[in-house]
């Protein structure tokens, strides 16, 4: 078991704790050149599937619920968060995987920036999971 970023743990750790989803992969982002690969890493990111008893429709439900709830409570921020349910084909099925991501609106910022507005909204979906 590869071990959790820790700038992206307390947001996996409040993921985990709503018992409506279950974590099972995360980047907390690796904005300085020196850190590229031929991926791109310019933005932090958690994946998710519906944990026992829930699914995929109470969680896109859920998902949708917190985003508003993130946009009512902080507003404008230089970080795009959204949440998406990924189709990767798999052997002869489709996986269905949901993302929370965190992508810097300017991707011309220096990395320092884009590493504390990223820490920043990391916080900010750390309050909101906790009051749902």
């Amino acid at each position: 078991m590869e071990t959790i970023e820790p700038k992206i743990l307390p947001l996996v750790d409040a993921l985990n704790a709503t018992g409506i989803v279950r974590t099972f992969s995360s980047c907390e982002g690796h904005y300085d050149p020196a850190e590229q690969t031929i991926r791109d890493r310019n933005h932090a990111e958690v994946r998710f599937v519906p944990a026992a008893g829930y699914s995929a429709q109470d969680v896109e439900q859920w998902l949708g619920r917190v985003l508003i709830r993130f946009k009512k409570k902080h507003g404008v921020m230089p970080m795009q968060v959204v949440g998406y349910k990924l189709f990767t084909p798999f052997d002869d099925d489709i996986d269905e995987t949901f993302v929370l991501e965190l992508k810097p609106f300017n991707r011309f910022e220096p990395p320092h920036t884009k590493r504390t507005d990223t820490d920043e909204a990391v916080l900010r979906l750390v309050q909101v999971l906790s009051a749902t």
